[in-house]
């Protein structure tokens, strides 16, 4: 064994040796929720005055971590388990229904907090723009007061995941309980008017503005300033509402009249919107093939290995075999044993034929020609290099829906639905899957 491999195993056994037996839990190996922000004390009633009064949420938890968007991984658990009937899952108690989200924000030190799990593929540059654009009035508000806002798409009412269509542009804008920006601004505004029209004599005007000064103090010390609404302009995108929609707009526009690839999952039959607007199933074979002919997705032989190797792996766990530990003589064994039952899928065979073949052309050829189980093994998004309208983010969470055997795709782009599925998964899988995250991570994220 040469010195490289030998560090190899070495590290392997290490990583082997974080993983418990049984009660995996991928926060305690430190692959999620990690520097998240800590809130208690008055911070944490500032939080839960306005769970309260915005979501009618009752908690008496006084301590807990915050993402950038105020979301606690804590209170996840802990509604989901007070309000089970309300939430199917615990990271929807910052949103009204489902579609309509919000943002809480009680320092300005909450910025640098990893999302817990984005519902969306543009909410992580939104949030961001929100503290570089509202910086001082963030500092300055959040020394006394949280602030919350919705993120308005245009949408007010969802009758259906086709209203999606219509979205264009996300904005927010942050205030509190008590309207200290909106008090803010119209403070300032009477102060300028202050003169006109023997306003100075109204004692109702006077009064007004003692109230506002009563409760924002002398405003030309105040840092607050004229940033909301915050907007984002948003063209492909992806959402975990409607049990997950996937938009496709910038491309080449040279084969007719498309203007939009929409991908809906389990919305009932795809509406005919006429020919500007492709309207599709998730788990419509016929997905691959439009987003191969648009250059939003390419086919790579150089995956054929990788995919092997996950077929064996996924054929195994299906067989409650525990395979973190097995040596590689073990797992050949159990190989063999498993291929000559016939428990292998045949996109393994054809996968192998495929690898077989020696002429570059020809492997490509036979790639689009394949299953469409063959074809999705060996699917990703081409560079930005390779293609102008690449959208990787999308497409990975895409193809992460699509195929659950490839564990650090679905960390890197669907975390949500790993942190979702993880606990209800068996343990053979729970190893596996913390096994595979370690070594990508180095072991030590």
């Amino acid at each position: 064994m040469n010195k490289m491999a030998k560090n190899l195993k070495i590290n392997a056994d290490e990583i082997r040796k974080k993983i418990p037996k049984d009660n995996v839990s991928l926060e305690t190996l430190g692959l999620i929720n990690q520097g998240l922000f800590t809130v208690d004390k008055e911070l944490a009633q500032r939080y839960n005055t306005i769970l309260k009064n915005v979501f009618n949420l009752d908690c008496d938890v006084d301590s807990f971590r915050i993402d950038k968007r105020g979301l606690s991984p804590e209170l996840c658990a802990y509604f989901k388990k007070k309000y089970s009937k309300r939430f199917e899952f615990g990271d929807s108690y910052l949103n009204i229904k489902s579609a309509n989200r919000f943002m809480i924000v009680i320092s300005p030190d909450q910025q640098l907090a990893p999302l817990v799990a984005p519902q969306t593929s543009y909410e992580d540059g939104l949030f961001d723009e929100v503290y570089r654009q509202s910086r001082h009035t963030i500092e300055d508000i959040t020394q006394s007061e949280a602030l919350f806002g919705e993120l308005e798409n245009g949408i007010a009412i969802y009758n259906s995941a086709d209203d999606l269509l219509s979205f264009r542009t996300v904005e927010i804008s942050l205030d509190t309980l008590e309207g200290t920006v909106k008090n803010f601004f119209e403070l300032r505004k009477m102060s300028d008017n202050l003169g006109d029209d023997d306003n100075a004599l109204n004692p109702d005007y006077i009064q007004k503005m003692q109230e506002y000064v009563k409760s924002l103090g002398d405003i030309r010390n105040r840092s607050i300033s004229k940033v909301f609404p915050i907007t984002k302009e948003v063209h492909c995108f992806y959402v975990e509402f409607f049990k997950g929609i996937h938009c496709l707009r910038n491309f080449n526009k040279q084969k007719g009249n498309l203007k939009t690839i929409f991908i809906s999952h389990e919305q009932g039959d795809p509406k005919d919107f006429g020919e500007e607007i492709l309207s599709l199933d998730l788990h419509d074979p016929k997905v691959l093939d439009v987003l191969h002919s648009y250059k939003f997705l390419k086919y790579n032989e150089n995956l054929i290995p990788q995919r092997l190797r996950e077929i064996e792996d996924e054929t195994l766990l299906s067989e409650g075999i525990d395979i973190v530990n097995l040596e590689p003589y073990q797992r050949k064994g159990s190989i063999v044993q498993c291929y000559s039952q016939n428990k292998f899928p045949e996109v393994y065979d054809e996968l192998k034929e495929i690898s077989k073949l020696t002429i570059n052309k020809s492997i490509k050829n036979a790639i689009i020609n394949a299953s469409y189980e063959a074809r999705l093994k060996l699917s990703e998004p081409p560079s930005k290099k390779e293609e102008s309208v690449s959208k990787p983010e999308l497409i990975n969470h895409m193809l992460a829906e699509l195929d659950h055997t490839d564990p650090v795709r679905i960390y890197e782009f669907n975390k949500r639905k790993l942190i979702t599925e993880f606990p209800s998964l068996p343990t053979n899988r729970q190893r596996y899957i913390a096994y595979a995250l370690l070594n990508h991570t180095g072991g030590n994220k």
